[in-house]
């Protein structure tokens, strides 16, 4: 079975659904928000300006290449379990962590354009 050891312990269990939830909302959040220009500001820096410009689709690929990390995090953590539960723990909560930033990240983006 794939990821039976993160479906048993709830911890872990809770951790990735959570996080798994926070990604999807976040790609539903884009991409409800509305119609922007053809171009989105994706960095800005405080003295030199707007740096980087992009279009709605880098900004998936930001959400698709979380979700990649997030699968091998959870493959990781599932293949470490019996070994060692505490990088067990440390993959999926570092997942965690990364869907909230991924968050932040397009919340920031959403904001700015």
């Amino acid at each position: 079975m794939i990821l039976k050891h993160i479906l048993k312990d709830r911890y872990l269990r809770i951790a990735a659904a959570i996080s798994i939830f926070i990604l999807f909302l976040t790609a539903l959040i884009f991409s409800f928000a509305g119609p922007f220009n053809k171009r989105l500001i994706l960095h800005f820096d405080s003295y030199n300006g707007i740096d980087l410009l992009g279009g709605e689709w880098q900004v998936f690929g930001v959400l698709f290449a979380a979700l990649a990390i997030l699968a091998i995090n959870f493959y990781l953590s599932d293949f470490l379990y019996p070994r060692d539960r505490f990088l067990s723990y440390l993959f999926v909560f570092s997942g965690l962590l990364l869907s909230v930033l991924i968050l932040t990240a397009v919340s920031v983006i959403i904001y700015v354009n």
